[in-house]
């Protein structure tokens, strides 16, 4: 054995010799079609950045290898799923491969560190948590060391992926959601979740439009309020948008909502004067009776009144008719 030193600490190496990584990994030119793409589920692959690399590869040629892992006698890639796509199209014959040796849980934990500055999108952060939990049998503590992150940054996209409606995620689509929108989409009903990304996918909702729904929604005081928000989804957020205190309901702004909330109060206040009434009042002395009569003509004048101006602003149903 054959020891060297560096500054006071002192490194030992085996007479063998120690593969570098230039040594552990390959260069090769592959047929891009004949790479196993079952990471690929792991990922998303936008349209967009295919048809991009494609533009790139043809004018430019291939700058940057494609990472593939010797896995089971076959090469299975784990970094450039677009370009590998491109490649397809472009009809390349090869395309150049760097080749490593990895396990299973290595080639899930190298598709996130290789593509961790480029950013995952939350929903492949949660698949990959996922996969390496329920999968691969690790404890989240495990995972979380190989993927250097706190045991609760693993335990929060768990949650999250338990809360996403298996359809959607089986379809798709919800990778491209804001990673807020996300985690509020998680909190909903299954079924509420499929309702409102159908109508994102409708209305082609840009990101912040997609989580200020979500809002409406989660704050919308009825079963009548969530129908109008499916039905006039840009419209309710403009509404919402528009106002310095969002509405409760969608269908309102703010001045509309207090009026709202006033004429519900009025109503409210008025049933109960009838219940108790009709429950019976104790014997009053004259100045009760007479305070009494003073509230109820105040009433029989103001109330009158603002139900008067209310109409005066929204008309009524046979107005529309």
């Amino acid at each position: 054995m054959t020891c060297s030193k560096a500054r006071t600490t002192a490194v030992c190496l085996p007479d063998k010799r120690v593969e570098s990584r230039e040594d552990a990994m390959q260069l090769r030119e592959v047929d891009p079609r004949t790479l196993s793409l079952v990471m690929r589920r792991l990922r998303q692959v936008p349209e967009a950045a295919v048809a991009a690399k494609q533009e790139s590869m043809r004018s430019k040629g291939q700058l940057s290898p494609l990472v593939a892992a010797e896995h089971e006698e076959q090469l299975v890639l784990i970094d450039g799923f677009a370009r590998q796509a491109a490649a397809v199209r472009l009809q390349l014959p090869t395309v150049t491969v760097e080749v490593v040796k990895l396990t299973a849980v290595q080639m899930k934990v190298q598709l996130y560190v290789r593509n961790r500055d480029r950013g995952l999108a939350l929903v492949e952060e949660c698949r990959l948590v996922r996969d390496l939990c329920e999968v691969e049998g690790l404890s989240q503590v495990e995972v979380g060391a190989l993927l250097e992150r706190h045991k609760s940054w693993v335990c929060r996209r768990l949650g999250i992926w338990k809360g996403l409606s298996p359809r959607l995620v089986t379809q798709g689509g919800i990778e491209q959601l804001e990673s807020g929108a996300v985690r509020k989409l998680a909190l909903l009903p299954a079924c509420n979740q499929e309702q409102l990304m159908a109508v994102n996918q409708r209305e082609g909702l840009a990101g912040r439009d997609t989580s200020m729904l979500i809002d409406l929604w989660r704050r919308a005081p009825g079963a009548e309020a969530r129908t109008y928000l499916l039905e006039h989804p840009r419209t309710a957020i403009e509404l919402a948008r528009s106002t310095a205190k969002r509405a409760a309901d969608p269908r309102l702004g703010e001045s509309a909502a207090k009026v709202h909330e006033s004429l519900t109060v009025m109503r409210q206040a008025a049933l109960r004067v009838v219940r108790q009434i009709r429950a019976g009042l104790e014997q009053m002395p004259r100045e009760g009776t007479l305070m009494l009569r003073k509230a109820c003509e105040l009433v029989e004048r103001d109330c009158p009144w603002a139900l008067r101006e209310v109409r005066r602003v929204v008309g009524t149903e046979n107005d529309e008719a």
